[in-house]
């Protein structure tokens, strides 16, 4: 019973980690973005760092390698995270087959009200046509 217990805590600690990664990579891609737009806002340029990495890619690596680290060091952020995880797990998730149903009852319904309203259209353009334009 430990080892399940454990074997699941291996595998939320996994995906903590992942969210945590992805978390701090898009946030280091806000703070490149928002600094190359603030700098270009300004007529300011965006010089490199001995040659080879501007600025602003420096500062989204270190706010990325920050938010990271700060994620990882924040207790509520992981026990959030591995609650989101265990309510996932309690999900009952659609079988391939259900999917491809819906999808195709998705599908269907939306090209019957596509053609349902080029009719309209085709023939609210004919009537106001013939009443206006007469």
């Amino acid at each position: 019973m430990s080892t399940e217990t454990e074997k699941d805590q291996f595998q939320n600690t996994q995906w903590v980690t992942i969210v945590f990664v992805i978390s701090a990579v898009m946030f280091g891609i806000f703070l490149n973005s928002s600094v190359t737009e603030i700098s270009g806002y300004m007529n300011l340029e965006n010089p490199s760092l001995m040659g080879a990495l501007p600025v602003s890619t420096a500062v989204g690596v270190v706010g990325a390698a920050g938010g990271f680290f700060g994620l990882l060091r924040h207790a509520r952020a992981g026990q959030f995270t591995d609650l989101v995880i265990i309510e996932l797990r309690k999900v009952a998730w659609p079988t391939r087959e259900e999917t491809v149903n819906n999808t195709m009852i998705v599908i269907g319904a939306t090209l019957f009200f596509s053609a349902l309203l080029a009719v309209y259209d085709f023939a609210w353009t004919k009537l106001t046509g013939l009443f206006l334009y007469s």
